[in-house]
């Protein structure tokens, strides 16, 4: 299911638990990302205020002032700009070759959307196919 993990963020409501180390972590910040997306006739495009699929609850030594910044950082960012500042080497990850798995998959995921979603995209009678 890791291979496909992302979509979930992509639909569903995300409750995120922000604490100090939150805002250094690949993972999390993918997944904060992608729960402020929403999947359009243009791909992958900002969710707004009232439309993003998340709650930020700030934990531990952790603030609303944080808070807040992790929905400036990320609420407003493109699939490119999410790429760049994701691959950055500050971005921590247990296993590189998720980040680097993960990472190529957030532009084709943006590309397929736009596809799927797009207004000459023909009907789908299967859903497309895993990424």
């Amino acid at each position: 299911m890791l291979r496909n993990v992302n979509l979930l963020y992509l639909g569903m409501r995300v409750l995120i638990l922000l604490d100090l180390s939150y805002m250094s972590r690949f993972w999390t910040q993918f997944e904060a990302f992608l729960s402020m997306q929403q999947c359009t006739c243009r791909g992958l495009v900002s969710a707004s205020d009232h439309e993003r699929r998340c709650i930020v609850v700030p934990i531990l030594n952790a603030n609303s002032t944080l808070a807040d910044g992790l929905i400036r950082i990320w609420a407003g960012m493109t699939p490119a700009q999410a790429h760049e500042i994701l691959a950055k080497q500050d971005v921590t990850v247990t296993n590189l070759s998720d980040k680097t798995t993960q990472l190529g998959k957030l532009l084709k995921l943006h590309r397929e959307v736009d596809e799927v979603m797009g207004d000459d995209a023909p009907p789908h009678d299967d859903p497309p196919a895993p990424l």
